[in-house]
Formats: structure tokens, C-alpha cells, sequence
């Protein structure tokens, strides 16, 4: 097998995330969040929009509330002339990137469907919905009426299960000394930790080197 093939199964192999409700960890940037998890199918109102930045873990509650609720999950992009009939008989739906919506009028009649249907909803977005130009004012006047939880950049004790959960993800054990170091080093953005940590597990599987705070150093810097 030449080098590049096995390259990319590793990083096939090595790159499925673990996407249980015990993989979404609590801090206190999304507790609000998980507490919708851990009462479904309880809710007292329609649904919720979760807001926050790429990489937040939107999609990861997302995936969860999936599973809970047998639901379906689409992009905004997505929603069409040809599917709302089919989307409306969701017990629950789940809209991803509301902000890239193509057709207001057709969410619009989807999210009237879902409530003369009581079926519930949730939206996930990287704005708020106040910020967001929409059109049709009745639309936005019933976007605004739903609770809207915002989920901000990882505080150290969410970095920190992120960073474990990402390396666990690929099989890698490490020691918490290398997870401290780069707490206090890397960009703390959510986006940025699977990337890193991508980079990190294959530069050790590349060089076959295990994953020290010296080995972390020269990566840091590349």
C-alpha cells in the first residue's frame, strides 16, 4: 500500500465523531441548550432556536435531538415546494443555518403546518434572528416569539472535554498535562479544535510519536 493511500485511510478511519447525548458536555456557555435535551419530549412551548458561532456544537445537539426524538434534519437550503407536505409530518424537525434560507414564504408555511400539526421545531443559527433581514415581517415576528438560546466560545471546562472528546474520537488516550498546555495556547474558537486536533493526531501517526507536550510544541509551530 503506497504512503498517500494509507495517509487517507487514517484519516478515514480515525475521523467519525462520537455524537451521543453523554458526548455533549456541560459548562456554562450551553447548559440552557442541554436542558432542552434532557426534557424532550416534554417541552411546554413549540420549539427553540440555538444560536452560536461554527463549530459551537449546533449540530451535535442537533444530531442528539435527532436521535431522541426520531426527528429529521435538513439545511434551510434544502426546504422546497416539493418536500414541506413531507417535513410538516415530522414529529420533530430540525432546521439547520436558518440565516442561508432561500425562500421565506415556504418556512413560513412550514412552521404554520408544524404548529396546526403540534409538532415541534428547532433552528440553529450563526446570527441571531434579530440580526437577520428578513422580509416577511410575520415570519420573523413568529421567529422572534420562540425562545432563543446562544451558545458562546468554550469556557476551560468545556475546552477542555472538547479537546479530550476530539481525541478520544480518533482512539488517542492523552495526558491531561498536553490537554492544560493547550488550553492556554491554542485558538479558542470551536471550529479551530478539530482542525488542530486533526493535525496533531495525524503529525503522530505520520511520524509515529506519541502525543507529548514537546511533540505539541513543534506542531503548534508549523
Amino acid at each position: 500500500m503506497n504512503s498517500s493511500v494509507q495517509q487517507q485511510l487514517i484519516l478515514n478511519l480515525r475521523s467519525i465523531p462520537s455524537m451521543g447525548r453523554s458526548d455533549y458536555f456541560v459548562s456554562e456557555v450551553n447548559k440552557e441548550a442541554v436542558a432542552w435535551l434532557d426534557t424532550w419530549p416534554n417541552w411546554t412551548v413549540f420549539g427553540l432556536i440555538v444560536c452560536g458561532p461554527l463549530g459551537s456544537g449546533k449540530s451535535h445537539l442537533a444530531q442528539v435531538l435527532k436521535t431522541l426524538s426520531q426527528g429529521e434534519i435538513l439545511e434551510a437550503t434544502d426546504i422546497s415546494d416539493g418536500n414541506i407536505d413531507k417535513l410538516s409530518e415530522k414529529k420533530c424537525l430540525i432546521i439547520e443555518n436558518i440565516e442561508l434560507l432561500k425562500s421565506e414564504i415556504l418556512l413560513f408555511h412550514l412552521y404554520n403546518m408544524l404548529i396546526e400539526k403540534k409538532h415541534n421545531l428547532m433552528i440553529t443559527s450563526e446570527l441571531s434572528i434579530s440580526q437577520l433581514n428578513f422580509e416577511l415581517p410575520d415570519l420573523k415576528s413568529r421567529l422572534l416569539s420562540m425562545p432563543q438560546i446562544n451558545i458562546s466560545f468554550p469556557d476551560d471546562k468545556l475546552l477542555r472535554n472538547l479537546l479530550i472528546k476530539q481525541f478520544l474520537d480518533k482512539g488517542v488516550l492523552v495526558e491531561m498535562d498536553v490537554i492544560d498546555y493547550l488550553i492556554k495556547r491554542i485558538d479558542r474558537s470551536f471550529e479551530a479544535i478539530p482542525k488542530l486536533v486533526s493535525k496533531i493526531d495525524f503529525k503522530s501517526i505520520e511520524k509515529t510519536k506519541k502525543i507529548t507536550i514537546p511533540f505539541i510544541k513543534n506542531i503548534i509551530k508549523l
